[in-house]
């Protein structure tokens, strides 16, 4: 994909970008337990982090539970895959040997580490009770005292939703931030020249299709408590909004104003979506009502203003635009003022994203023959590359503020990557040979 030269060129992007859903200068991805850095029990060693020495105790089975033994040893690997993608724990198995869950890349579980002399420990029970599976899990500190315990039964919440809630605890009482095992990643799936939204499960299991609608659908956004989802479909011909309810099939009309109805941010503070609208002629920048009312422009300008994304306390938005001749990355206040640019590259950048904790902005910006995601603080400074391989669009914040989803173009197909911004460390989200494209990290 060629760099944008000229306003022109610009506008045919914008348009190909949206007839496509997978071009890489123009990001529809939506911009995505707020934890201070300092909240983190991590330790500089050598410029790597010393991660929280935990281990995974063997599952006791109870009498008359043998056939649980399944259950309990996927528990286990489920639990200690969560733990390692956290991002804070070095986690080893009974032996105190590192513990590689299947499908775990080597490198997340940080082999070159030291453990701890007395590492935390985890105890699981798993017992059959009524005719249902009940798992028990302690959480214990070096001495072997308690600090936390949980019972599930498995038949209610199953192995990988009770794993998924005990590591989110585990995180929670070891270093006071937020967990991200029970949250949900949502993109869209391209067949052919249509494409799907779907959502996954963080760790990549449990992938399941969202929409049926045999035509364009692409750049979801999370509501509060995974509610809903909004997104852009071309179900009526024109790319309006529409959003689809939890356990409901059909779609509602958010907005389908003439031309384009896309790129939707959610702010929860504000209960406002900030979108992108072309019934005025050029493609500018407004804010709605979760229904579509209470529409507000915010941008008046002639240059093409795209891919807002909404601060965590929804008092400012980046956005996208080409008003510097090519796309670059600027900011305004959440009503529209306060315009200023944050990046001052040679070549675009885009498709800015605000981490939960409002520490940083994620962008991508083209360079030579790759376009790298970037993080950036919000005033501009502090820029580094966290991507450079591949063409990288479409970044999407976990809750942690540590760990983002995007789309990379490798090897000839988009693919959905997760990467942590401290370690540099990546992992495949989606698999398969079609494209997946706009992830967006859900916050619960």
């Amino acid at each position: 994909m060629h760099s944008i030269g000229t306003k022109h060129a610009v506008r045919t992007r914008l348009a190909i970008a949206l007839a496509c859903a997978c071009a890489v200068a123009w990001s529809l991805g939506p911009g995505a337990a707020r934890a201070q850095e300092s909240e983190y029990r991590l330790e500089i060693q050598g410029g790597a982090f010393k991660r929280i020495s935990i281990k995974v105790l063997e599952p006791e089975i109870g009498e008359g539970a043998s056939g649980g033994r399944k259950s309990a040893s996927d528990g286990q690997e489920s639990l200690a895959r969560d733990l390692i993608y956290s991002g804070l724990f070095y986690v080893m198995d009974h032996r105190s040997s590192p513990y590689l869950p299947s499908g775990v890349p080597r490198a997340w579980n940080a082999v070159n580490e030291s453990p701890e002399r007395q590492p935390h420990e985890i105890g699981m029970r798993w017992t059959v009770e009524a005719g249902q599976i009940v798992a028990e899990l302690r959480l214990m500190d070096a001495l072997g005292t308690q600090i936390t315990g949980k019972r599930y039964t498995i038949g209610t919440t199953g192995v990988r939703g009770a794993m998924h809630h005990f590591a989110d605890e585990v995180v929670k009482r070891l270093t006071g931030v937020d967990g991200i095992a029970q949250t949900k990643v949502a993109f869209a799936r391209k067949r052919g020249p249509q494409s799907e939204i779907f959502m996954v499960d963080y760790d990549g299991f449990d992938e399941r299709q969202v929409t049926s609608q045999n035509t364009l659908s692409l750049s979801p956004v999370w509501g509060v408590g995974r509610k809903w989802i909004a997104f852009t479909s071309y179900v009526d011909e024109n790319p309006n909004l529409y959003r689809i309810d939890e356990g409901m099939s059909r779609m509602r009309v958010v907005s389908r104003y003439p031309g384009l109805n896309t790129a939707p941010d959610w702010s929860q503070s504000r209960q406002l979506f900030a979108l992108t609208l072309t019934h005025e002629g050029n493609a500018e920048i407004y804010t709605m009502r979760e229904d579509g009312a209470g529409l507000k422009r915010l941008t008046h300008s002639p240059a093409i203003d795209t891919a807002p994304a909404w601060s965590p306390r929804g008092d400012q938005i980046a956005f996208t635009s080409d008003r510097a001749g090519i796309p670059q990355v600027f900011a305004m206040s959440g009503d529209g003022g306060n315009v200023r640019r944050l990046t001052f590259h040679n070549r675009y950048s885009d498709a800015p994203a605000w981490s939960p904790d409002g520490r940083w902005i994620a962008y991508v910006s083209r360079w030579e023959d790759s376009i790298e995601l970037r993080v950036m603080k919000p005033d501009g400074t502090n820029q580094r590359v966290v991507v450079s391989e591949g063409l990288n669009d479409s970044p999407s914040w976990a809750k942690d503020s540590r760990h983002i989803a995007f789309s990379s173009l490798r090897r000839n197909t988009r693919t959905i990557y997760v990467v942590d911004i401290y370690t540099g460390l990546e992992r495949r989200l989606t698999s398969g040979s079609q494209d997946a494209i706009t992830p967006a990290w859900s916050r619960d």
